[in-house]
């Protein structure tokens, strides 16, 4: 199960027999698109969203014996989010060049209509295969963990693929400058840190990130559907002398549009 899902309920699939035939039928176009084996049944579920603010209708392939052979997920629009063959070992042929392997991710996508834009990265995976992944860009601003990233095994055959994208506050129509960043970051810093300490702690880097606000520094959070990121400076902060041996630094963010406090993160 993806982490942050839930099912909605043990026992009986909640949906109507016409929403699990409809979903149903879209796993089995996407089987057949991506070459999976047709399975003996399918199962759907309702899978509601935890921290991610997402819910999906997952689709499990079943073999004769009731093993499953293959997962997808859909979100409640119908569009794919993920789709994996479990226990898939080929029989490995001639080895694929990195190229090659995102020549075949760009196949796999072009398969199932999810687009690919910019320029994607391939790397080899420590089980074999490669791994191609497409990092989301907004404004030219990267949004971490999002994005559409293909598994294919060592000859290039298909394992898996995950699309992500999280919603997205609107953006300012103008980001707040570094200078003020500073005076934010000093103003944070003078209050949490005594003199003796105050200059062991210093700016190391700075810029522009799609974040998840989070209430680490007890700050409040912004009003929002769950799970919405919003475009801030993300601040790393870097430690010396005896402040170190406390904490090894900080992440601070702060909206990109009016520099209201948006959390961070402790480094240990």
């Amino acid at each position: 199960m993806i982490s942050g899902l839930a099912r909605t309920a043990p026992g009986p699939i909640t949906l109507s027999a016409a929403a699990t035939a409809s979903i149903s039928a879209l796993a089995a176009d996407v089987d057949e698109r991506l070459g999976l084996q047709v399975p003996a049944r399918r199962t759907v579920a309702r899978l509601v969203g935890g921290a991610s603010g997402q819910t999906v209708d997952e689709v499990t392939d079943l073999d004769p014996v009731g093993k499953p052979v293959a997962i997808s997920r859909f979100d409640t629009s119908g569009h794919l989010v993920s789709s994996v063959r479990l226990g898939y070992a080929p029989t490995i042929g001639v080895a694929l060049s990195a190229p090659a392997a995102i020549a075949r991710a760009k196949m796999v996508l072009a398969s199932v209509g999810i687009p690919a834009g910019g320029s994607p990265a391939a790397s080899s995976r420590a089980t074999g295969g490669w791994l191609v992944r497409w990092m989301r860009l907004v404004g030219s601003v990267p949004v971490p963990g999002d994005g559409v990233s293909v598994q294919l095994a060592v000859d290039g055959s298909f394992h898996g693929l995950v699309r992500s994208d999280h919603p997205l506050a609107p953006a300012a129509g103008a980001a707040i400058d570094q200078a003020r960043v500073r005076n934010l970051v000093a103003a944070r810093l003078d209050g949490w840190l005594s003199a003796n300490l105050r200059d062991q702690a210093s700016v190391s880097t700075m810029g522009l990130a799609w974040v998840a606000p989070n209430d680490t520094f007890g700050d409040p959070l912004p009003a929002g559907p769950e799970g919405t990121l919003r475009l801030a400076w993300l601040v790393r902060i870097t430690t010396t002398g005896t402040l170190a041996d406390q904490v090894a630094g900080l992440e601070l963010a702060f909206d990109a549009g009016d520099g209201t406090p948006l959390g961070g993160d402790i480094l240990e």
